[in-house]
């Protein structure tokens, strides 16, 4: 990992004890080498700084193509590791990004329900269980809880790696969603 993105990290985690509450657990989940998808809801803007703050290793983020419209989270985006999907079709470009990510042993991180949700929310979407079907790459369920207002609480609770026992991407989505609501649920 660069010595810039370092540097960031623990300049966010320092500014950040300052303005929430953050308890993290469970981050032993995530093996320390080798492919391994990150599986997240997604109930605030912080969650990919969040996410790339307090995970033991770099994630690299698939974001919606929309905000790299704009040069300076173009930029910071591109360089922090984030790629574009383009929502609504399937992004060819995006899943062969994805697939070389987790071929090379990285940590690719998804929000499971395609985008930023408060509550319950939709259903998530299917690629989370394609690409660890094609790659192999277990699925590390990340429940992250708490409003994003001054000294609020933030909690990020890491599940257990899931091996998908199933080809059926809907299903394997399903049982990531379950475990991130289970997770949500048990703080």
């Amino acid at each position: 990992m660069n010595t810039v993105y370092w540097l960031l990290k623990w300049l966010v985690r320092l500014v950040f004890r300052g303005i929430f509450r953050i308890s993290v657990s469970g981050v032993e989940q995530i093996p320390y080498e080798g492919a391994v998808i990150v599986a997240a809801n997604h109930p605030t803007w912080l969650d990919p700084i969040l996410l790339g703050a307090y995970l033991p290793r770099k994630p690299y983020f698939i974001a919606k193509a929309e905000v790299f419209r704009y040069r300076v989270f173009n930029l910071l985006i591109r360089y922090l590791g984030g790629f574009p999907v383009h929502r609504g079709m399937p992004d060819i470009r995006a899943i062969r990004h994805s697939l070389r990510l987790l071929q090379e042993g990285k940590v690719l991180a998804i929000f499971i329900e395609g985008s930023r949700t408060f509550k319950a929310g939709p259903s998530p979407k299917p690629g989370v269980g394609m690409l660890a079907v094609k790659s192999g790459a277990p699925i590390v369920p990340v429940a992250i809880q708490g409003p994003c207002g001054l000294f609020s609480r933030i909690r990020i609770r890491v599940g257990r790696p899931i091996r998908p026992a199933t080809d059926s991407y809907a299903d394997i989505a399903q049982l990531v969603m379950a475990e991130i609501r289970r997770l949500a649920s048990s703080a």
